[in-house]
């Protein structure tokens, strides 16, 4: 019994032993969860970090390290043995490591993953790799927060991302996370590719410089909850009567599911062109998240609250009241200015021609003075004659 005993202990020291020999110097292992900072290429790719990985293994967390390429298989190579699928992880954390390059096969071998977090990254989205999520279609959040290169026109990684969703079956997706990327198209092939995402309910669009959105609610979108649309170029709407604009649509997924959005932090301009938002505003059932704090950024309403403004104050002059109104603006503009600039032209030339005016003036004053003096001594004479007469 005893010897039993000593034998175990013995085992559990040795699987102990086995158990620290496999774990990464960078990384602290637990039976469900690995933890690794600060990683390099040669970490990412060495046989310490791939004998670290166990097929129990819940969470993965690789953060805040250097590693300009994800290689291909990742977390091990399962082509052969599918034993080697990592079945029990649900949730692959790769932020802050300046990843640049992602390889069509990285993610193999993780069929039941649901969440991937890749943001704060410079990753430079190939058309060679489309192909990057399609091994992960229990994908149910996708985190891609400041995850794109810097240095890349944002309309170039757009199109690119666009073909890798097209790539990638994420018909269970709930959470979409692309604030923080620069964003400046959301346009009618954007809202095709989003139609895709049958699940999404969450969509976050925040920090980017979007100027409007194409939305086709009719096939799209039925099951979203939240749309942060914060800290954009959202300067206007299109028309409520535009059935692929924003207001519309966002009205129409209201009908399906408890909707709220965020347009907090955009520099409205209140003109005329805002008054479908105004009413719109204060009719929607949709949550707007800090409605009263969506203000005016320009002209005579700024920074007033939108919905505190009667409707008629958006009301548009007819054209051609704005056209005539535009056209005396213009001419009394041209006129002001042509008057301003002559006064200074001839001010210079004064201030040049100075000595010469200052002469003329001189000039000009003698032969009146002389004239002056002359008509005084005739005065003079007469009086004198006038005087022996009398005597």
């Amino acid at each position: 019994m005893k010897a039993s005993i000593v034998v175990v202990i013995i085992c559990l020291i040795v699987q102990q032993t086995n158990c620290e020999k496999k774990c990464h110097q960078k990384c602290v292992c637990n039976p469900k969860v690995l933890t690794c900072k600060g990683f390099n290429q040669d970490d990412i790719e060495g046989d310490e970090f791939a004998n670290s990985i166990t097929t129990d293994l819940e969470r993965i967390h690789i953060t805040d390290g250097d590693i300009p390429e994800l290689p291909r298989n990742l977390l091990g190579s399962c082509a052969d043995d599918s034993s080697y699928h990592l079945n029990a992880l649900k949730k692959l954390d790769l932020q802050n490591n300046g990843i640049k390059k992602i390889n069509g096969q990285t993610l193999h071998c993780v069929p039941n993953l649901e969440e991937l977090n890749l943001a704060n990254n410079q990753w430079n989205v190939s058309t060679v790799h489309t192909r990057t999520f399609t091994n992960v279609q229990n994908l149910k959040k996708l985190n891609l927060s400041d995850a794109l290169h810097d240095e890349i026109d944002s309309k170039v990684h757009i199109k690119h991302l666009r073909l890798v969703f097209l790539e990638s079956p994420f018909t269970k997706l709930e959470v979409l996370a692309l604030d923080n990327n620069k964003f400046s198209v959301y346009d009618a092939d954007t809202a095709n590719t989003m139609c895709t995402f049958t699940s999404l309910k969450r969509l976050n669009l925040a920090h980017n410089i979007i100027p409007s959105l194409t939305f086709y609610h009719k096939r799209c979108l039925t099951h979203l909850e939240h749309l942060d649309l914060s800290y954009n170029s959202i300067s206007t709407f299109k028309p409520y009567s535009n059935h692929n604009g924003l207001l519309f649509s966002l009205d129409q997924i209201q009908k399906a599911s408890n909707l709220s959005v965020n347009f907090y932090g955009n520099e409205f301009n209140c003109d005329c062109k805002m008054q479908d938002f105004h009413d719109w505003l204060k009719r929607t059932e949709v949550h707007v998240f800090k409605k009263n704090s969506l203000i005016c950024h320009d002209g005579l309403h700024f920074n007033r609250s939108i919905v505190s403004l009667p409707s008629a104050e958006f009301v548009c002059l007819s054209g051609d009241s704005s056209s005539n109104r535009s056209s005396s603006s213009a001419a009394v503009g041209v006129l002001v200015t042509m008057f301003v600039l002559l006064a200074i032209f001839l001010s210079v030339i004064a201030y040049i021609k100075r000595d010469t005016i200052k002469h003329f003036v001189t000039s000009f004053k003698r032969p009146s003075m002389a004239k002056s003096h002359l008509l005084g001594n005739y005065s003079s004479v007469n009086n004198e004659n006038a005087t022996d007469i009398e005597v």
